[in-house]
């Protein structure tokens, strides 16, 4: 156990430090604000506060862990041995230059996705108005790399001390936000698609259209039965998000009461895991929410635990709190869908913080690094191998999560079955 001396414990202290040294590293910690107990403990001990005690491992704070609310934080990103950090120490010859412990809580609480910001067209908080991104290193876990050179002062200063080591893994996440594209719609919604598309000479689609309606051709985004093959032979297991919102110009899913649709649920839930896409709808009422949760729950017969919201769209914190109140334990929604990189520049899943209640919340947040479409190119019929190994690559070099996601329709396109199939052959 690592016994930790701190002039004030706070929320966000135990929050960060269980975090790196427990959930990461696997180090049992605990607190205390006396300094006699402090200096009468005899095993591992760290002093995170203004001044050093002794001669303990002791990391230099800032007073970011010790403030309550959100205010503008005055940092100047720094060069850390080829690594970006802040929150540089002002003690000579520290043990560790900078306060890795206030700057980790500063990117996982997402604290500048509370400070004013200017949003997207769908009023999400963009990659553009990230420090992340307007400082190149978005592409880069560089929380984790900070974990990792922490862990290497600890092997330093405790070297009996047992560290957990984390493993390389690859997870495939796809979305279905409509599992049918011409099949099981519906009459009105079919003569309306055959209408819209000669009205705008797509004769093309109204060819395959009537194909799939005849049974001579596979629906496009009908992927279920391969993708269930493909499951068979891999072994980590992948993650399927359904849609079952009511019907809208947004959400255009096949009616959730039907059967067939029931049945394509539940066949994909015995090879794979089954959460729910929220819809739209859901994600700015609670109460629709409350109800896409019991579709899905009857539909499964297990209580639903897992969920990604519709266009990435998370704002901070109702979104996270709308999935508190209805129990959901994990969510995939941390991440930017059109630039591949690290949102809260981490690959590692961690505990949802509510700054505006100071409190660590169940919630754990799994973050993606790249949707397929932010590397595929169709236009040009190219795949950016290129940035798809570099995200990768940063994401093997500190055994985290390589995240990743897809919609069912995707697999329309060469491109994307390429990608997925590459990610299943390769050496995870």
């Amino acid at each position: 156990m690592l016994l930790v001396y701190t002039h004030k414990i706070t929320p966000r202290v135990t929050y960060t430090f269980k975090h790196i040294c427990t959930r990461v590293l696997g180090i049992k910690v605990s607190f205390t604000s006396k300094v006699e107990d402090f200096v009468a403990h005899e095993g591992s001990k760290l002093s995170y506060t203004h001044k050093q005690l002794g001669n303990e491992l002791h990391i230099s704070a800032v007073e970011l862990l010790f403030e309550q609310g959100v205010m503008d934080v005055d940092f100047q990103l720094q060069d850390w041995d080829g690594v970006p950090c802040f929150f540089a120490s002002k003690i000579a010859e520290a043990t560790m230059p900078y306060d890795i412990f206030a700057a980790t809580f500063y990117m996982l609480s997402r604290y500048e996705e509370y400070l004013p910001h200017v949003k997207d067209a769908l009023g999400r908080f963009p990659a553009s108005e990230s420090i992340a991104y307007k400082n190149q290193f978005l592409d880069r876990p560089v929380v984790d790399i900070w974990i990792q050179r922490f862990r290497e002062v600890l092997e330093k200063f405790f070297p009996d001390a047992v560290l957990k080591q984390s493993q390389f893994t690859t997870q495939v996440i796809i979305d279905v936000p409509q599992a049918y594209a011409y099949r099981k719609v519906g009459f009105l919604r079919t003569v309306g698609g055959y209408g819209r598309d000669f009205i705008n000479f797509r004769l093309k689609r109204n060819f395959i259209r009537t194909q799939v309606l005849l049974g001579l051709r596979k629906d496009p985004f009908d992927i279920f039965s391969w993708l269930v093959n493909v499951q068979k032979q891999s072994s980590s297991r992948f993650k399927l998000f359904f849609e079952l919102g009511d019907y809208t110009a947004d959400s255009k899913n096949i009616k959730y009461s039907k059967r067939s649709f029931q049945s394509l649920i539940k066949m994909v839930g015995d090879y794979s895991t089954v959460g729910l896409l929220v819809s739209k709808n859901a994600s700015q009422s609670v109460e629709v929410l409350k109800e896409e949760r019991k579709r899905i729950e009857h539909i499964t017969n297990r209580p639903l635990k897992q969920t990604r919201i519709t266009d990435c769209k998370i704002v901070l914190p109702t979104s996270y709190r709308d999935l508190l109140d209805q129990e959901i334990a994990e969510d995939y929604t941390m991440g930017y869908p059109d630039i591949p990189g690290f949102r809260a520049s981490t690959s590692m899943p961690f505990l949802f913080y509510d700054l505006d209640y100071e409190i660590q919340t169940p919630l754990v947040v799994n973050p993606f690094c790249m949707h397929v479409n932010a590397i595929i190119d169709e236009t040009k019929h190219t795949i950016d191998r290129v940035r798809l190994e570099r995200i990768k690559g940063a994401v093997k070099e500190v055994n985290g999560l390589f995240l990743i996601a897809f919609s069912n329709s995707d697999f329309t396109n060469v491109y994307s079955k390429k990608v997925f199939r590459t990610l299943l052959t390769t050496d995870e």
